[in-house]
């Protein structure tokens, strides 16, 4: 695919339409532009994701817990600790 833009007075290019969206650009992705030794850029895209859009994607086999009753564990175990130190004391 091959498509063309032009600089504009402040430095910026558009990127066309049709690359965007093979791609899969949105606005806030980051672009890395680099140039070889023969003058030629390479650009990499590094897209940027919000955590909701992650939840999933790692495979794990514990059941899926809410935070709330994480929470409620750390709480429950902090105080444990908290009341056993001072029993040492």
């Amino acid at each position: 695919m091959k498509a063309t833009s032009k600089l504009s007075s402040r430095g910026q290019v558009v990127i066309p339409a049709e690359i965007r969206k093979t791609l899969g650009l949105a606005e806030g992705d980051d672009l890395t532009f680099i140039v070889n030794e023969d003058g030629e850029i390479k650009v990499e895209v590094t897209k940027k994701y919000r955590l909701s859009q992650l939840i999933g994607i790692l495979k794990t086999n514990q059941p899926f817990r809410p935070v709330e009753e994480i929470r409620d564990e750390v709480y429950r175990t902090m105080g444990a600790k908290e009341l056993k130190d001072g029993e040492e004391n």
